[in-house]
C-alpha cells in the first residue's frame, strides 16, 4: 500500500519533530512496506538531522527513540545488501557531518541512529570508522576531528540510551590511532578523562562497551601527568562507590581501575627523582592512600597496549622520522601466501630501505621498491599489490590457488638475485620471469607435487633439510654444481628412499646422479656482489666421519633458510625453536640405505654426520616443517604441535663465528588451517618497537605473546630473526626517496583523495 510522504525537514531552519514522530509511527504500523531506496535513504538522513537539533521533553525523546530504533533496525534487516550498505554509509556520513561541526551542539539522542551498525562485525564497524576518519583527514576543517571526538566523549559520560555507542566510539578511536592522530587523541582525551573516569562510579548504568572505551583511554594516557591530575581528585569517590557494590561487575571494574591507576602512579614515580618525587607524592597523597587499600594485580589487559605519545615525544624518543602508518595488502584471490611474505620483508628494514633507495632502476627490484614505498607512505590503509605480484608470481604457480609461502620466498630471492645487476630500462615485463644463470631441478619421481597450503612435500620423515641456493627445499629449486672433484670432500646419499635417521639433504640427493663426489662452484657460495646473499645468506659446514677408519670429509652449502624438522618429543618436554636448531645441528648416524661411501675405506660404511654454521646471515629465516608424510596413505598431514617460540635463539657455529650467533625474533608468517590443501597465511611482525598483525588488508596492534596463544590449527611456519649486532633500521622519509618513487607515491595518494572526494560529492 502507498504511504503518504511526510516532509520531515521543512527547510534548513525549522525542524518538525512532530512530523518525524508521526512518520515513524506510520511506518512502524506498516511492517511490510518500505519506500523506494532513494526515498528511504533520504528519509533516514532527515531522521539524523532532526535528532541532532531536537530539544523535546524526556517523554517525547524516549517515545521517539524507541520508535526510531525499531524502524531503523527493520530497515537494515529487510533491504538487500546493496541498499543496506548505501543506507549505512549515508546515515553515518550525515551523522558524522553534524558532530564534525565545531559549532554544533548535537543532541546525544542522535546516537540512536547507530543502531544501523547492529549486525555488523567488529571489522565492518572499524572499516566504517576508517572511512569517515580518512574523509576528515582531507577536509579543510582541521578542527572537525577534534570536535567529533569531543562530542562522542561527552555522549559517553552523559548518555546511556544507545547500546551501540561504546562499540562505535572504540572503532572511531582505533581509526584515529591507525591514522596516527596521537596529538589529537592525547589533547581531547586529557580534556575529557576526568568526566569519563567519574562515569566509572556508577556501574549500574555502565555498559561493558563503554567501560572498555574508558579503560582504553585511561591506559593509553598512563604516561600523561596531566591525565593523572584530572583523574586524581575523583579517585576516592569512584573507588569507594565500586568497593561498596559486591556485584561481580563492580568488582571487575574496581580491579581494572586499581591496576591502571597503579600503573599511572608507578610510571610517574619511576621518572621523578629527589624533590620532584616528593612533590608528586604530596600532591597525590589521597590517591596513593586509596590505592594502598586495594591490591593491584598488574595483569590488566588494557595495559598490554602501547600508550599514546604526542608527535614531538615520538620524534625525540624513537627516531628522526614520524611513525609510518601500517598498510595492509588486498587479497587478489588466495594471494595471502605472498602478502604475508611481503609484510615480513617490509619490516626487514635494511632490506626494504635498500630496495627503495638503491634498486629503483633494476628489473623486478624496482616494482618491489614501489610497493614498499607505498606501504611506507600511503594515506590509505590497504593497497592493491597486483602490479608487483603480476610480474613476480612463479609461472608454475596456478592462478587463484594458494601456494607455499616458503616456496614463494625462495623463488623471489632467486629471481631478485639473478637480476641484481641488470637495468630496468625497456625491460619486457610481459614475458614470464626468468631466473638468470640457474637451472631447475626436476621433480623427484618419489615426491608428490608441492602442497597448495604451504608445507613442502618430501618422501620420507626427514629430520633436517637445507636449501643449497634459493632458500627452499621444495621441488623446482635452483642449484649450481659440477662433476666429480677430489679436492673437496663431499659425501653423497643413495638415490633410493630416505630413512628416519636422515636429518639433512632431503629431496636434493634424490635428484642427483650417483657419483662419488660433487663440488659446488664458487658462484654457489656467498656472492660478494649479491645484496640478497649479504642479507640472508649463510654457509653450512658439514662433517662426515667414517666409523670404521675415522677419516672425515667436509662440505659446504649456502643457505637462505634453515628448515627445521620436529624430532620425537620426550615425555614432559616441549619443543622450542632453540631445541629444533640444536637438533638440526646434532650428530646423526648414517647407516643402512644411507651409508656413507668412504674414500679411504673404498666402500659403503656407517658414519656420523654433524653440522655447524660457518658463516652466519644477518637475517636468519627458519622454516618449521609442520608436516608429516604418511607412507601408507602416500599423503602429507599437518602437524599441530605445541612449541615455544624463543624471542632469542643462538646458532651452533664454528668458533670464529661465536660473536655473531645470537638472533632476535621480529616476524613470523603463520599458517592457519587443519589440512595441507587449505588454510590461510598471515603475519605477526615487530616494527619500531610495536608488534602488529598483518592479515591481508587488515592490520591491527598485536603482542609477541600471541605466538604462544594461537589455537592448535594456527602454526608459525616461517620465522624471521635479526642478528643482534645488526641495527633494526628505520623506514626512509618520502623526501629521501628517488624523485621517480616520490612522484609515484604522491600520485597514488592524490588519486585516493580525489576518489574519496568524488564519492562524497555523489552521495545523496
Amino acid at each position: 500500500m502507498a504511504v503518504k510522504k511526510h516532509e520531515l525537514v521543512q527547510d534548513n531552519r525549522q525542524l518538525d519533530l512532530n512530523s518525524l514522530i508521526q512518520y515513524i509511527k506510520l511506518m512502524n504500523e506498516q511492517p511490510h512496506y518500505l519506500p523506494p531506496p532513494s526515498e528511504l535513504v533520504r528519509n533516514c538522513q532527515d531522521i539524523v538531522k532532526c535528532l541532532s537539533r531536537t530539544t523535546g521533553t524526556d517523554e517525547q525523546l524516549w517515545e521517539l527513540l524507541q520508535s526510531i530504533e525499531e524502524f531503523l533496525h527493520r530497515v537494515v534487516s529487510s533491504v538487500h545488501t546493496g541498499v543496506r550498505n548505501e543506507l549505512i554509509t549515508a546515515v553515518l556520513d550525515r551523522f558524522h557531518s553534524f558532530i564534525f561541526d565545531p559549532q554544533s551542539d548535537a543532541c546525544p539522542a542522535t546516537s540512536i541512529v547507530l543502531v544501523v551498525l547492529d549486525g555488523l562485525n567488529h571489522e565492518e564497524t572499524l572499516s566504517a570508522a576508517r572511512w569517515l576518519v580518512q574523509q576528515a583527514d582531507h577536509s579543510p576543517e582541521a578542527a572537525g576531528l577534534r570536535a567529533s571526538l569531543s562530542c562522542l566523549y561527552r555522549w559517553v559520560y552523559e548518555w546511556h540510551g544507545t547500546p551501540t555507542l561504546g562499540e562505535w566510539v572504540m572503532a572511531y578511536i582505533k581509526a584515529l590511532e591507525e591514522n596516527e592522530h596521537f596529538d589529537l587523541l592525547v589533547e581531547v582525551s586529557v580534556d575529557n578523562v576526568g568526566h569519563l573516569f567519574l562515569a566509572m562510579g556508577n556501574p549500574v548504568a555502565l555498559r561493558q562497551s563503554v567501560a572498555d572505551v574508558i579503560f582504553h583511554i585511561m591506559a593509553s594516557l598512563r604516561e600523561s601527568a596531566e591525565a593523572l591530575d584530572r583523574i586524581s581528585p575523583h579517585a576516592g569517590t569512584v573507588l569507594v562507590n565500586l568497593a561498596a557494590d559486591s556485584g561481580q561487575w563492580s568488582r571487575q571494574i574496581l580491579q581494572d581501575v586499581v591496576d591502571i591507576l597503579t600503573a599511572m602512579v608507578d610510571g610517574r614515580l619511576d621518572l621523578l627523582k629527589g624533590e620532584a618525587q616528593d612533590t608528586f607524592k604530596e600532591k597525590h597523597a589521597d590517591l596513593m592512600s586509596c590505592l594502598e587499600r586495594h591490591m593491584a594485580s598488574r595483569d590488566c589487559r588494557f595495559l598490554q597496549r602501547p600508550p599514546w605519545r604526542a608527535r614531538d615525544v615520538c620524534l625525540s624518543t624513537v627516531n628522526s622520522h614520524p611513525p609510518m602508518r601500517k598498510v595492509g595488502l588486498l587479497n587478489l584471490g588466495n594471494t595471502c601466501y605472498m602478502n604475508s611474505v611481503m609484510q615480513a620483508l617490509l619490516v626487514t628494514r635494511p632490506f626494504s630501505t635498500h630496495t627503495v633507495l638503491k634498486m629503483n632502476a633494476v628489473p623486478y627490484w624496482s616494482k618491489m621498491g614501489m610497493l614498499f614505498a607505498k606501504m611506507m607512505h600511503s594515506i590509505t590503509t590497504k593497497l592493491n599489490p597486483d602490479e608487483f605480484f603480476s610480474v613476480v608470481k612463479p609461472p608454475f604457480f596456478t592462478k587463484d590457488n594458494q601456494h607455499d609461502s616458503s616456496e614463494f620466498l625462495g623463488y623471489l630471492f632467486e629471481l631478485l638475485q639473478s637480476h641484481e645487476h641488470g637495468s630496468d630500462r625497456n625491460f619486457d615485463y610481459t614475458k614470464p620471469p626468468i631466473i638468470v644463470g640457474r637451472r631447475a631441478l626436476p621433480h623427484s619421481p618419489h615426491s608428490p607435487p608441492h602442497s597448495s597450503d604451504g608445507e613442502h612435500s618430501e618422501p620420507g620423515p626427514n629430520r633436517r633439510s637445507v636449501s643449497p641456493r634459493p632458500g627452499s627445499s621444495a621441488a623446482g629449486q635452483f642449484i649450481d654444481y659440477v662433476d666429480i672433484d677430489t679436492d673437496l670432500d663431499m659425501f653423497y646419499l643413495a638415490q633410493k628412499g630416505s630413512s628416519s635417521g636422515l636429518k639433512r639433504h632431503g629431496d636434493l640427493e634424490m635428484h642427483l646422479p650417483l657419483k662419488k663426489r660433487l663440488r659446488m662452484t664458487e658462484s654457489a657460495f656467498l656472492r660478494r656482489d649479491s645484496f640478497i646473499d649479504s642479507m640472508f645468506g649463510g654457509v653450512l659446514l658439514t662433517r662426515v666421519e667414517c666409523t670404521e677408519c675415522h677419516s672425515s670429509s667436509l662440505s659446504r652449502d649456502v643457505f637462505r633458510d634453515l628448515q627445521l624438522a620436529f624430532p620425537e618429543k620426550l615425555e614432559g618436554t616441549q619443543h622450542s625453536v632453540q631445541s629444533l636448531l640444536e637438533f638440526y645441528c646434532s650428530k646423526e648416524r648414517l647407516s643402512g640405505d644411507n651409508r656413507y661411501e668412504c674414500r679411504d675405506c673404498g666402500g659403503l660404511r656407517d658414519a656420523e654426520r654433524s653440522v655447524l654454521i660457518e658463516t652466519t646471515p644477518k637475517f636468519l629465516i627458519l622454516v618449521l616443517k609442520n608436516f608429516k608424510f604418511e607412507p601408507k596413505l602416500q599423503v602429507q598431514t599437518k602437524l599441530m604441535l605445541s612449541i615455544h617460540h624463543n624471542h632469542t635463539v643462538t646458532l651452533p657455529t664454528v668458533r670464529s663465528q661465536a660473536d655473531h650467533s645470537a638472533y632476535i625474533l621480529y616476524a613470523a608468517v603463520i599458517h592457519a588451517g587443519t589440512t595441507l590443501d587449505s588454510g590461510h597465511y598471515y603475519t605477526l611482525a615487530k616494527d619500531n618497537g610495536q608488534w602488529h598483525m598483518y592479515n591481508d588488508d587488515v592490520v591491527s596492534a598485536a603482542e609477541e605473546g600471541q605466538l604462544s596463544g594461537l589455537n592448535r590449527s594456527s602454526t608459525p611456519y616461517i620465522l624471521f630473526y635479526r642478528r643482534t649486532d645488526i641495527d633494526e633500521g628505520t623506514a626512509p622519509a618520502l623526501e629521501e626517496m628517488p624523485p621517480k618513487v616520490q612522484e609515484c607515491v604522491m600520485a597514488h595518494n592524490k588519486h585516493y583523495v580525489d576518489t574519496v572526494r568524488k564519492m562524497r560529492l555523489t552521495r545523496p
